[in-house]
């Protein structure tokens, strides 16, 4: 479930000959440049696939944690590996064109977040997972015909398009198991949704095309309270007005089962930049314990 920028011919410059830090290629072994090989700009667009990657390995991993679906737990977890090697498959291309990955603050997924709000039951999962792989395979072909494109990068992508034409099959396997059970037109409707959508953050990523930084670089900081911050996260996910939601509410007297949970912690984690181990989130009942965990971090502010 990689996330992709618009799908838009980056305007290339006379590559830098900036170096990355110290160290980092060697870590990942010998045989990689030091000399930056492409554009700042194509050095985020990189790095913004491989947080994509990333994003959408850890959403597969939770969801087949929480599946009671003996066999959706088996392609849940296949498919979480294989985004996590395509991670690390954008890693390496960056290494060997002289760079290291930049820490990307936003994702094609929280884009739709802010769209839509969090996919709330499985067909919404699966179909959003099929417009997002749909997606992918056609910008990664796009990409492969960008003027100038460096050979690393064009022999990564068509890699990571064979491999996730494997995704697109599964998915579609499941939706037409659940359109056996719930009806066809269930299924089109949430995929039309869905594609509607995408077209229009696409769309709108547009016009970052030559400035990619400032779409996904560092957050800037906000004034707001944690406790504001965590009331539009959870009016998102839930599809209600911030004023409604009180911090001293149980998660589950809000109506978050288990497949919301998973959704909305990530949600969470995106937005103040915090990662929770499961033990952490066993021991968080209400809004309020969401908050001073994060406060406890000291990192939401």
């Amino acid at each position: 479930m990689v996330d992709v920028m618009a799908g838009t011919v980056l305007h290339r410059i006379p590559a830098s000959n900036g170096h990355h830090g110290p160290g980092a290629s060697e870590s990942a072994g010998a045989g990689h440049s030091k000399d930056l090989q492409i554009t700042e700009n194509e050095l985020w667009l990189l790095s913004y696939y491989r947080e994509s990657e990333l994003a959408g390995a850890l959403l597969m991993g939770r969801l087949a944690r929480e599946t009671d679906d003996d066999d959706l737990r088996v392609r849940l977890t296949e498919h979480c590996a294989e985004e996590a090697r395509h991670a690390w498959a954008w890693t390496e291309t960056i290494l060997k064109v002289g760079g290291t990955p930049r820490r990307v603050s936003e994702t094609y997924q929280s884009r739709y977040h802010a769209a839509v709000g969090n996919p709330s039951n499985l067909l919404e999962v699966l179909a959003l997972t099929q417009i997002f792989e749909r997606r992918v395979v056609r910008h990664f072909k796009a990409h492969l015909m960008w003027a100038g494109t460096h050979p690393e990068v064009l022999k990564t992508l068509q890699q990571l398009i064979d491999e996730e034409v494997g995704h697109i099959r599964w998915v579609k396997d499941r939706l037409d198991d659940y359109a056996a059970v719930h009806g066809e037109s269930v299924v089109k409707e949430m995929l039309e949704r869905f594609q509607r959508v995408d077209e229009q953050v696409y769309s709108e990523l547009g016009k970052y095309r030559d400035c990619v930084e400032q779409l996904v670089g560092p957050k800037r900081g906000s004034s707001d309270s944690i406790g504001d911050r965590l009331r539009r996260v959870a009016a998102d996910s839930l599809g209600r007005e911030p004023s409604e939601i009180r911090l001293d509410a149980s998660l589950v007297e809000m109506g978050v089962d288990s497949l919301d949970l998973v959704v909305f912690m990530m949600a969470v984690e995106d937005e103040f930049e915090v990662e929770f181990t499961r033990e952490d989130q066993k021991k968080m009942r209400t809004l309020g314990d969401v908050a001073a965990n994060i406060a406890k971090s000291g990192v939401g502010g």
